[in-house]
């Protein structure tokens, strides 16, 4: 748990960053690229790291068990409400209606 929320931290940082880099290199700075590829090449380390991490990992049956458990109507009425509500005001933002 620790080491994820270290690995997080870090990989926040390495976004913040690239960012800056990607600005930097934008405004034709001396230290873009070096800012760029520092912040890219600590995210390639940490997404290998996410990777091995991920063999680690046991399987987690109670995740499996949600999956595998079907929906109900009223969970599907439910659904089916919102994804209208949702496509009504995606209508008017887009003036379709």
């Amino acid at each position: 748990m620790r080491l994820e929320k270290l690995i997080n931290t870090v990989y926040s940082f390495a976004a913040a960053v690239v960012i800056f880099g990607a600005w930097a290199k934008l405004e034709h700075k001396d230290y873009g690229s070096i800012a760029l590829t520092a912040g890219l090449l600590t995210e390639v380390g940490i997404f290998f790291l996410y990777g091995v991490m991920e063999w680690g990992k046991g399987p987690r049956e109670e995740e499996q068990q949600k999956q595998s458990q079907p929906i109900t109507t009223e969970k599907a009425e439910e659904l089916t409400s919102t994804l209208k509500h949702t496509n009504h005001i995606l209508n008017k933002v887009f003036r379709t209606e």
